[in-house]
């Protein structure tokens, strides 16, 4: 089983060997992106434990996360970026609204997905779905929000659906209309208007904690949460909890809208060559350079 720690005392690395590694982020990158999401059904709840959970988290996860789940290890100096603390049950790829915990189908998802161009692996291609979800019910044990009966999930909270989803047909009416979409929302703000992440406040934003939020560049193509329509939807509707980055439910009513704005952002895509990767910062910091 591969851990999240592996590798992290190359971090300073430099030329040809910084060269390498950007190849190999590619390369995991990629391995995130194939992942694939196991079947399961609501029932197969009744199977999963916490105490698998716990020996899954304590073989696979402190390295990055730390033993209580704080990610106060090493590796939260070095990686970018920084593995979650997840005691504080803040999280960004969710189906639930903004300032609300995950659902737990959430957690699955993104254990078993990875986040594309970062260390957090996809362990789907490891694990099966009742280890997965094992680990989704521990991690829900490291933070006070999921016993707290006031943060319940409300049916109202839930902004997005993924079986209920059924996205059109990209076409270049679709892409144009996305494109107006795009310039009233003022998306180029912060994305610029090629979406490049070089909008005129891409300088100064900050996340919730205080620390800079880099703004991403549409062009690289590799989201985070996912590279499907249905994902990008998500992120749009729920928006990222912790970030200068909104929801749009409420902004963009309109569904047609909606799924403009998705294949418009993700026709600003460009291919990208081996050069690309190898100028790109790797997905580790230079302890040198942390604060």
């Amino acid at each position: 089983m591969r851990s999240c720690s592996d590798g992290a005392g190359a971090v300073r690395a430099r030329g040809p060997v910084m060269a390498l590694a950007g190849v190999l982020v590619a390369a995991a990158m990629a391995s995130c992106v194939r992942a694939r999401l196991p079947k399961y059904q609501a029932s197969d709840w009744g199977r999963a434990s916490v105490a698998e959970g716990r020996r899954l988290f304590r073989a696979a996860c402190i390295g990055c996360h730390g033993e209580d789940g704080r990610a106060k290890v090493p590796a939260a100096r070095v990686y970018f970026p920084r593995p979650r603390d997840l005691t504080k049950g803040e999280y960004r790829f969710r189906t639930t609204a903004s300032g609300v915990i995950p659902q737990r189908d959430d957690l699955v998802r993104t254990i078993a997905m990875g986040l594309p161009g970062t260390a957090m692996p996809a362990w789907g291609e490891q694990l099966d779905a009742q280890q997965l979800m094992s680990l989704a019910l521990y991690v829900e044990t490291l933070s006070p929000r999921f016993q707290d009966e006031d943060e319940a999930i409300e049916d109202d909270d839930i902004l997005v659906h993924p079986g209920r989803l059924h996205p059109p047909l990209s076409s270049t009416a679709l892409i144009a209309r996305g494109r107006d979409v795009y310039g009233r929302m003022k998306c180029a703000d912060c994305h610029g208007a090629h979406g490049r992440g070089d909008g005129p406040s891409s300088k100064t934003t900050r996340n919730q904690d205080g620390t800079k939020s880099d703004v991403f560049d549409f062009t690289y193509g590799e989201f985070k949460g996912g590279n499907r329509a249905v994902d990008i939807y998500r992120t749009f509707m729920t928006g990222l909890d912790g970030t200068p980055m909104p929801s749009y439910a409420d902004s963009i009513p309109d569904k047609t809208d909606r799924w403009a704005l998705v294949y418009y952002v993700m026709s600003l895509r460009r291919p990208r060559g081996v050069w690309f990767y190898l100028s790109q910062r790797p997905s580790w910091r230079d302890p040198a350079d942390c604060d």
